[in-house]
């Protein structure tokens, strides 16, 4: 079960997400996403003591521990998490769309998707901030995804991405590529953290801008097929110092989306970086089994690509290149 949708989440929306599981809404808000918060509980161990009247007899106590905590749901009653000890301060659900309403305040947005996944405990929404750009043929999405956990697994948190999470799949997906806006660790400065998140926040438009202005360079920087091909090439083999045969096939057919893939004319370094981010969203794993290529594209390594992907158009465009050549030339020198 991947998606980690359990009988207690909810993954709210408007749309159906890839695993069926999505609760439909008109708007989606934290009453039909999230319809609980969290409080903490002593938790009790039982200890054996002498009795106080019957020598020689030992009866079973229950002791507060002066340490150790457990959230629970407001709603069930059942607990949220493992216990925590004194070092760790959990944040509530009241809190999270507080965030999200004071670091928004001024910006538009819809929430695409919210909710909980792994037993809630982890909190998500993901924020459609624009209706998104468009270069050429291309169109982007623009995300603000908010997230939080009562398992320890991340901090609370915000990060720009072009993921909308559905799912526990999603959800690390969009820790693992995007840039980060802000944190808030649960430390004893939570409180402080927390706005400290939300000036960052409320400062988030210019990483859309960032973002807008890398892909329109590359729309306008000519690209060659043999630089295309060494770029891609020196991607792909950037942890190798040899052409494999499952390297020249990546290769091969991303060339191939290069000249031919959705909105590419094979000319410019943004038809070669979509190759490559088309390859990895439809193409890049031959498992056979359901949702494989989905979670190869937003969670496994081609999420790790594409986030490199999109750094190497900035800024290491060049070193990939000579990376690439230097495995296609030592290929051309051993046959």
């Amino acid at each position: 079960m991947s998606h980690n949708i359990t009988e207690r989440d909810i993954q709210a929306a408007s749309t159906q997400a890839w695993h069926g599981l999505t609760t439909i809404v008109d708007t989606v808000t934290r009453e039909n996403s999230m319809p609980f918060d969290v409080v903490e509980s002593p938790i009790y161990y039982k200890v054996q003591k002498p009795h106080d009247t019957i020598p020689d007899f030992y009866q079973d106590v229950m002791i507060e521990s002066p340490e150790f905590k457990q959230l629970i749901a407001n709603d069930d009653f059942l607990p949220i998490g493992e216990p925590y000890g004194s070092s760790y301060h959990p944040s509530t659900v009241e809190t999270f769309w507080s965030v999200i309403a004071k670091g928004m305040e001024e910006i538009p947005f819809e929430i695409a998707s919210a909710g909980t996944v792994d037993n809630r405990c982890k909190l998500f929404a993901s924020l459609k901030v624009t209706d998104g750009f468009k270069i050429g043929d291309r169109e982007f999405n623009d995300f603000i995804t908010v997230i939080d956990s009562y398992d320890k697994s991340t901090s609370f948190q915000a990060r720009y991405t072009n993921i909308c999470v559905v799912c526990a799949n999603t959800f690390a997906a969009s820790m693992q590529t995007g840039q980060t806006i802000g944190k808030a660790k649960h430390t004893l400065n939570l409180d402080v953290n927390i706005e400290r998140l939300v000036v960052a926040m409320k400062n988030f438009m210019g990483t859309s801008k960032v973002y807008q202005e890398v892909l329109s360079q590359a729309d306008r920087t000519v690209c060659s097929p043999d630089e295309a091909r060494a770029w891609l090439t020196g991607i792909e083999g950037r942890n190798t110092e040899n052409l494999s045969n499952g390297l020249k096939q990546k290769g091969a057919r991303m060339m191939e989306l290069f000249t031919g893939g959705r909105g590419n004319v094979g000319r410019t370094r943004l038809d070669a970086f979509s190759a490559l981010t088309e390859f990895h969203s439809h193409e890049s794993s031959n498992r056979k089994s359901n949702g494989s290529q989905y979670y190869s594209s937003e969670w496994g390594t081609s999420a790790q690509v594409k986030t490199l992907a999109i750094t190497a158009l900035e800024k290491d465009w060049t070193r990939h290149v000579r990376h690439g050549e230097k495995l296609l030339t030592e290929e051309m020198l051993t046959v």
